[in-house]
């Protein structure tokens, strides 16, 4: 099996929107298209997101985003639409994104790697990978809490 991370193609978003909407890690459709076509777009890079996309023997399983945040200091990056096709969760694959984006994160001289979610799984994979809660609202999305997590980078 032969496993790659390399930068989102226009020609991937079909397969990362569905892997994004099976997850939930967006209910959004129309929105997370225009935000991944976005980060495709010429121009304000650093602000554009750069997604990531986990391929395992051609296919695309898993996807991320990395991204500063304007109103934060550029030492801090956020995670978006992390997510592995629920086939292929449980299996490391996960790992093998976040790692990823940690290597980036270093390369970049980022301090803090953030990400929010409503989901008690999503929470549980980020503390056993070092993540520390921060943050949390209940009833943000109506039935429930908005949780925020941190990691060090250095």
């Amino acid at each position: 099996m032969k496993i790659i991370i390399r930068n989102l193609h226009k020609e991937d978003i079909p397969a990362c929107l569905k892997i994004v909407l099976e997850t939930e890690a967006s209910s959004n459709r129309k929105e997370a298209k225009k935000v991944m076509e976005f980060s495709l777009a010429p121009g304000i890079k650093p602000l554009n997101p750069n997604y990531y996309v986990l391929v395992s023997d051609g296919k695309i399983i898993g996807v991320s985003g990395l991204y500063y945040d304007y109103e934060d200091p550029k030492d801090i990056m956020w995670m978006d639409y992390f997510a592995i096709s629920p086939k292929f969760q449980r299996e490391g694959y996960g790992t093998k994104m976040l790692k990823n984006l940690e290597k980036i994160c270093k390369d970049k001289k980022v301090r803090l790697l953030c990400v929010f979610t409503f989901r008690a799984g999503a929470v549980k994979f980020y503390k056993k990978n070092g993540f520390k809660v921060f943050g949390k609202i209940e009833n943000y999305y109506g039935k429930s809490p908005r949780i925020w997590l941190y990691k060090n980078m250095q």
